[in-house]
């Protein structure tokens, strides 16, 4: 009981923040940077940087720095195909990453290092963006916010098979909750793929210093050591047209890879009340693994019970998410996604824990 109660009250607290959601109010025109880590984008990246030279954004206020992280394959060919026609871009090839660093945040970390923006900007080269995306997330840059987070979806045009619809509505049910709990000043997750720091900011907590060996939380570590460290507050970017989009996983090994990334850093949060809803909930998904099956062969409906409570309140943030980046249509993959999200859970869980996934080949 005790650990459903701690789930489902920071559910609804999640949920009820989706409805604090404010646009943005700032005008100036901050300059940006833009940082771009890839390593074997050869696929991607034009897509990519197609979408941030067709930005709304002043051209003049941009560059788009684009890190090179040691690939093996055509993608610093094709980003310098990209400066010959837009000098505003650059390219930094970096040397293999050595060993006990995050190669992304190493890769970060320079690109941010050669940087002169005002803003700094981050996108994953595998991602694109909307065309008014800069300007919306700079909207919300006022003068007392030192971090902006932004939406990152799966296009429904890329939903190609029922698994793939699966990760969309899991992706939204993460990603909003994440944004609900910080509209009622709790910042616990944001996403690399969209993220706008002021460089006073990152520089004032020191960047990725004490992260750098972490493969995963260039996003929520930092996310989380800014709101530990500093008076700057931390806004979500919601509006219409701010999207950045990212393709879906085409199999299972893939996909629980890179859940099982995302867990590990999981590992250095510090917020006690965060670690405690982290632990509550994988207790409680391992209880209702193991004693729904049985109740259903001695029926039992306590813990069926616990069960339609847990999806209830799931439900309600679900309702509201979908209806706010206008894809209600994933709702009738919902108790679908309930019942596989528990054993998903409790192995990508364990296997961040243990380091059981690999990044980029390595």
């Amino acid at each position: 009981m005790l650990l459903l109660l701690i789930y489902a009250i920071k559910i609804i607290s999640c949920f009820w923040g989706l409805f604090r959601l404010a646009p943005g109010t700032n005008h100036h025109r901050y300059s940006v940077s833009i940082i771009v880590p890839a390593r074997n984008e050869e696929q991607n990246i034009g897509i990519c940087l197609e979408s941030l030279i067709n930005q709304t954004y002043p051209r003049h206020l941009q560059e788009i720095i684009v890190i090179d992280d040691d690939s093996s394959d055509r993608t610093s060919e094709i980003v310098e195909s990209f400066i010959k026609r837009f000098p505003f871009i650059r390219l930094i090839k970096m040397e293999p990453c050595p060993t006990g660093l995050s190669p992304k945040k190493r890769s970060l970390q320079a690109g941010i290092a050669a940087s002169q923006g005002e803003i700094i900007l981050t996108i994953d080269a595998d991602c694109w963006a909307q065309p008014q995306w800069i300007t919306k997330m700079i909207s919300y840059v006022n003068d007392d916010v030192g971090m902006v987070i932004g939406y990152v979806g799966i296009p429904a045009a890329l939903e190609l098979n029922l698994f793939h619809k699966l990760q969309s509505l899991e992706l939204i049910g993460l990603t909003m909750a994440g944004i609900g709990s910080l509209a009622i000043g709790d910042p616990i997750i944001a996403n690399g793929a969209n993220l706008a720091v002021r460089r006073i900011t990152f520089d004032q907590v020191d960047g990725y210093n004490g992260q750098a060996h972490i493969i995963s939380g260039d996003d929520d570590l930092l996310l989380q050591k800014i709101d530990r460290t500093t008076h700057w507050n931390i806004r979500a970017c919601l509006t219409a047209n701010s999207f950045v989009f990212t393709r879906p996983m085409d199999d299972l090994k893939a996909f629980l890879n890179q859940r099982a990334r995302w867990a590990s850093k999981s590992l250095l949060y510090r917020k006690p009340s965060l670690v405690l809803f982290l632990i509550a909930t994988y207790l409680l998904y391992l209880w209702l693994f193991i004693s729904v099956p049985l109740a259903l062969a001695i029926w039992n409906p306590i813990p069926i019970i616990f069960l339609l409570s847990k999806m209830g309140v799931d439900l309600l943030l679900i309702i509201k998410s979908t209806d706010l980046v206008g894809r209600p249509d994933l709702r009738k993959y919902f108790l679908l996604a309930e019942l596989a999200q528990i054993p998903y859970i409790l192995y990508a869980g364990m296997a961040g824990l243990v380091n059981k996934f690999e990044w980029k080949g390595r």
